[in-house]
């Protein structure tokens, strides 16, 4: 009897197994119409225009409306429902949260066999062909306290700006809290301009292996989608996955190859494309199958976060541009508090808690970074060590030509040096010594690693009192232009 009954529990196991299985699999008959909505109620009214060659996309296929504007395709249960919406319209009730105006196909709601998604939109006013977007790295936020921290700073810089279209916020919004991700959304929809969000790999839900992304997808919709804006074609992709409960990789699927391949399709060649995802597409490991994918592209710039650190890459014979915007967090919400309470949090390569601002004019782009709660001006930091100006310039690669001018002197060439950044020698010598962290604020973990954006010139023949003010220009020919003026820096 006991052997009978542990076979029949085996054996309905494997029933309950299957069927969740069969039930992941299902597939949803998708239909639904495109049209512009005049009364801006989001139904299909009589009279109403029907559009025609609006594309639709499950995160795989990519189809156009008919001349009814009708579509009809199926999707897979976990996958989301977007328009790639052309740049001259806009969502008739269009949310905060871009990629929220997705249909996520939730597998943890009864989903029917077949669902309508229809699109209503309405013209936009004017098209911008010139436009400023904000690239915002790791928020990074663990608890209620780190919630505060990005209020007092970020998301409080956010809402005072008036200059910036969209924000795309590159992932790890969270680190590891679940529970909070509908507090950072509710923020992130309190801004006043629009956002995309993307996963990272600490917004991820290890408890549900099957569907990691379920708890971001339910808050912030789709977390592979495409829109326009300008004159600009934006392709957000979610490259983090699983390869144990807690541990993960850089890649991407042949499923979002595919995607990517049938939306670029449409794409013409002398386009600017803006491809945005969580981890650089320097660590994806099948990063050759996307370059070979844009190959034909000679204007496309990347953004990625995760790493903690303002970086810049380049790939196809530097046709491709990749900005690693850092951390808004900076590292990890650590280190000594400033007078709004929040943790200074100064990243490895020297660089404060900040993002990048893109100005993108028509189909070309600069930028420049962005420190948050300081000056727009302050494009890098100085000091003076054993008788050697060090200037860490927080946007520069190594392509970066930077000049240095000491007092009304002669423009001199820097060179590019391989010392750590000063700041952050000077507060991993004060942990050392135990001046940090003091009462109130936590020590930030920093490591002796050389910046990857610092610069130095010898000072031999220039005597240290004699200096009265020290200009740095630092340009290159991928977007990048930023002069500065200090009558004041750190020497020791």
């Amino acid at each position: 009897m006991k052997k009978i009954s542990i076979i029949w529990i085996l054996g309905l196991l494997f029933v309950i197994k299957v069927t969740a299985q069969v039930a992941v699999a299902k597939k949803v008959l998708i239909e639904g119409h495109a049209f512009e909505d005049k009364n801006n109620n989001g139904l299909l009214d009589k009279g109403e225009k029907r559009l025609s060659k609006i594309r639709v996309s499950n995160g795989i296929d990519v189809i156009s409306t008919d001349k009814t504007g009708a579509y009809s395709f199926e999707a897979k249960i976990g996958q989301s429902i977007f328009s790639i919406t052309p740049s001259e319209y806009v969502w008739a009730k269009e949310k905060k949260i871009g990629n929220a105006n997705a249909y996520y196909l939730n597998p943890n709601h009864t989903i029917p066999d077949t669902l309508v998604f229809d699109i209503p939109l309405r013209k936009r006013k004017n098209i911008p062909l010139e436009f400023n977007i904000a690239a915002i790295g790791d928020v990074q936020v663990s608890d209620q306290e780190e919630l505060g921290f990005a209020a007092k700073s970020i998301f409080s810089e956010l809402i005072g700006r008036k200059d910036i279209d969209f924000n795309l916020v590159l992932g790890d919004l969270v680190n590891n809290n679940m529970e909070i991700l509908p507090e950072v959304g509710k923020m992130i929809d309190a801004l006043p301009m629009s956002s995309y969000t993307m996963v990272g790999n600490h917004d991820r839900n290890v408890a549900n292996p099957d569907h990691m992304n379920d708890r971001f997808n339910a808050v912030f919709g789709a977390d592979n989608y495409a829109f326009n804006y300008g004159n600009v074609h934006f392709i957000v992709l979610n490259n983090v996955f699983a390869t144990g409960k807690n541990s993960y990789e850089g890649r991407l699927t042949d499923e979002q190859l595919t995607f990517l391949k049938n939306d670029l399709s449409y794409i013409p060649k002398d386009a600017l494309v803006v491809l945005s995802q969580h981890i650089p597409m320097a660590f994806t490991r099948n990063r050759m199958d996307v370059l070979q994918l844009l190959a034909d592209y000679k204007n496309v710039l990347i953004l990625s976060g995760h790493t903690h650190q303002v970086d810049r890459y380049f790939f196809n014979n530097k046709a491709i541009q990749e900005l690693g915007a850092g951390a808004t967090c900076g590292n990890w919400w650590r280190g000594e508090k400033d007078a709004k309470g929040v943790p200074d949090a100064r990243m490895l390569c020297g660089s404060p808690r900040g993002y990048f601002v893109i100005n993108i004019k028509k189909n070309n782009y600069s930028f420049q970074f962005k420190a948050v709660d300081q000056d727009a001006k302050k494009q890098m930091h100085i000091a003076v060590r054993e008788g050697v100006l060090l200037a860490n310039v927080f946007g520069a690669a190594d392509s970066t030509n930077v000049m240095v001018q000491i007092n009304d002197g002669e423009w001199g060439q820097m060179r590019k040096s391989k010392s750590v950044d000063p700041f952050v020698s000077d507060i991993i010598e004060k942990n050392n010594q135990k001046i940090y962290p003091t009462l109130g604020s936590t020590a930030n973990p920093l490591r002796k690693r050389a910046s990857g954006h610092l610069w130095e010139f010898p000072l031999q023949n220039v005597n240290g009192d004699s200096i009265k003010v020290i200009r740095i220009k630092a340009e290159d020919n991928y977007g990048f232009s930023v002069h500065n003026e200090f009558t004041e820096f750190f020497s020791q």
